[in-house]
């Protein structure tokens, strides 16, 4: 089995890129890794190569390779991913089985085959932090009605889990489904008026985050098979041995770990696993910029022994 994967970066996200592609070198994948990106290269970029157009490689050896692609997307990258998913399998990604896609604040904890083995059959997807969304939940049930006003078919109406748009992994077979999230973005972007933000209204917006809420309807105008796990999967919850998810503001590279401990919030486990990957085969930091960093994350891991919020 052929697999690819990509993730979509802009500003200092390209730190956790790097981390993440880290991590996935040492579960063992080895094949094409596409990022998709806004701005300027990397400076962690080494070109080995120039593809077609403005497309740059950089190869790590082994059979693992960087493709990086430029883009001039006018939304939120979040409310990107399935058309750059489709827009990469027609390109780059063309000989690929399966195709994932991972955000660029998450690392990868476990062997390689035990992700490829999670996209067998089904479109393999994490529940979220809030994870359980009954059938006949307020929210679904305004999604319905939505639905039925653009005039898309209700087709799985016992769905209780809300999933993560953070990982996505697709096998070829269930490709339309990209084309089916994409064409729920864009309607509830042109519901929103817009999708240029991460976020929308509050809690019970009927589409709050855009991106994600458009996966899980998706979910309901579709009979494609998932293949879900539960939020340890993440490290939503504990113990979790697959992926590790820095949701929020506070991304692990930004450092300020001791500050945020006094604050009474410790280091979570998503902190610490990114600084497991920083190093090889993509050095992400200098070794003093390291050394201050872990120092810091050791310091505000004490402190959260004795401090934090309830």
């Amino acid at each position: 089995m052929t697999s690819a994967i990509c993730t979509l970066f802009e500003g200092h996200y390209h730190l956790g890129a790097a981390a993440l592609i880290n991590s996935l070198h040492a579960s063992g994948f080895r094949g094409r890794f596409i990022c998709g990106y806004r701005g300027e290269l990397p400076p962690w970029a080494r070109a080995s190569r120039v593809e077609s157009g403005s497309i740059t490689v950089q190869d790590l050896g082994g059979g693992f390779e960087i493709w990086f692609v430029p883009t001039a997307a006018k939304v939120h990258f979040t409310n990107y991913k399935p058309t750059f998913m489709l827009e990469m399998w027609n390109g780059p990604a063309g000989d690929a089985d399966t195709f994932f896609y991972l955000d660029p604040d998450i690392v990868v904890k476990c062997p390689w085959d035990m992700l490829q083995r999670w996209a067998t059959g089904g479109i393999a997807l994490c529940e979220d932090v809030n994870n359980y969304l009954p059938p006949r939940h307020p929210m679904r049930l305004a999604w319905r009605d939505w639905l039925a006003e653009q005039r898309v078919p209700l087709v799985s109406s016992e769905l209780d889990r809300y999933y993560s748009a953070g990982f996505v992994g697709v096998p070829h077979a269930s490709r339309d489904f990209l084309t089916l999230w994409a064409r729920m973005i864009e309607r509830v972007g042109a519901s929103l008026g817009t999708l240029a933000n991460l976020k929308e209204g509050h809690a019970t917006s009927l589409f709050h985050t855009p991106d994600q809420d458009a996966l899980n309807i998706a979910l309901m105008a579709s009979s494609t098979v998932v293949n879900g796990t539960g939020p340890e999967a993440m490290d939503f919850a504990h113990g979790g041995h697959i992926l590790s998810h820095a949701i929020g503001s506070r991304k692990p590279w930004r450092g300020g770990f001791v500050r945020d401990a006094l604050r009474g919030y410790p280091p979570s486990t998503a902190c610490k696993a990114f600084i497991e990957h920083v190093s090889s085969p993509i050095q992400v930091f200098t070794p003093a910029e390291k050394r201050r960093l872990v120092s810091s994350l050791q310091m505000a891991a004490l402190i959260g022994r004795f401090y934090r919020r309830a």
